[in-house]
């Protein structure tokens, strides 16, 4: 900044913000500037800039306007008692208050927020729980009654026609009677949808097995298998003709162990 040889006072009017005090400074912009620069420097040096200028120490409000004077020391020479560097700094700490208290709210009602819904959520969990619990029950129920009805339809077994005897009829009792007395809730609802076409010695073959297969009966039925005469015939097969009918028969109709079963029951039969 050029020396300059006349003063510029004080202001009668109080400066409200930064522009009145740069308008009445009569600064250019590089001095501007630079004034801005040493104050927000200085000011991180020895003040606490979330405090106003009253609430300041006055040993390192001291200390701020000497480090000041030293770098620029015409500000102490053209303006009287270095007004523009006081009010300057008025204004800046003010705003640095008011910026630290909105940023403050905004936490304060951003964490409120996170709070209200983090309740709403744990208070909302366990009626959602219930409602999906309700709703997949309803789809098990849904998918057992859809299956119980899709094994109850009569099965027509290629071949003669065959008359219902009263040894197949008896079949759906015998089969109700054998799942009251076991101890597999799995096996006692496998048992009570056999269906009334499957004779009395298909029902005993499959149901013989550990664990039970009278889900099969139809399929059974449905591939020609359907008395006594048709299984003795099916049980001198070799072994490996008797397992690719399997594997293709009742595709995806066995896991492994169903079919690991139905291979020693058809084994022990062949051999015995």
């Amino acid at each position: 900044m050029r020396t300059e040889l006349f003063f510029i006072s004080q202001p009668a009017r109080r400066c409200k913000d930064v522009r009145d005090v740069k308008l009445a400074s009569r600064m250019n912009s590089w001095q501007w500037q630079r004034l801005r620069a040493l104050v927000i420097d200085g000011a991180a040096r020895f003040l606490n800039t979330q405090c106003r200028y009253e609430h300041q120490d006055p040993e390192m409000v001291r200390l701020f306007y000497q480090a000041v004077h030293a770098t620029w020391p015409e500000v102490a020479r053209k303006y009287p008692n270095s007004w523009v560097l006081v009010w300057y700094l008025r204004i800046y700490l003010l705003k640095r208050v008011y910026r630290k208290r909105w940023s403050d709210k905004i936490a304060r009602e951003r964490a409120a927020s996170q709070l209200r819904r983090l309740r709403t959520k744990n208070t909302n969990q366990p009626s959602v729980r219930q409602v999906d619990t309700g709703a997949s029950q309803a789809r098990v129920s849904k998918r057992t009654r859809g299956r119980a009805v899709t094994c109850d339809r009569p099965v027509s077994p290629p071949g003669p026609e065959i008359t219902v005897s009263p040894a197949m009829q008896c079949s759906a009792v015998i089969a109700h009677q054998h799942s009251g007395s076991s101890s597999s809730p799995a096996s006692a609802q496998s048992h009570s949808i056999v269906p009334i076409q499957s004779s009395h010695a298909v029902f005993r073959f499959l149901d013989s097995m550990t664990p039970s297969l009278v889900k099969l009966v139809p399929d059974f039925l449905s591939a020609g298998i359907y008395d006594q005469s048709h299984l003795e015939d099916f049980f001198t097969w070799p072994e490996k003709a008797q397992r690719n009918f399997l594997l293709k028969t009742f595709v995806g109709k066995m896991n492994a162990l169903e079919l690991g079963a139905m291979l020693i029951a058809l084994n022990c039969r062949r051999h015995g």
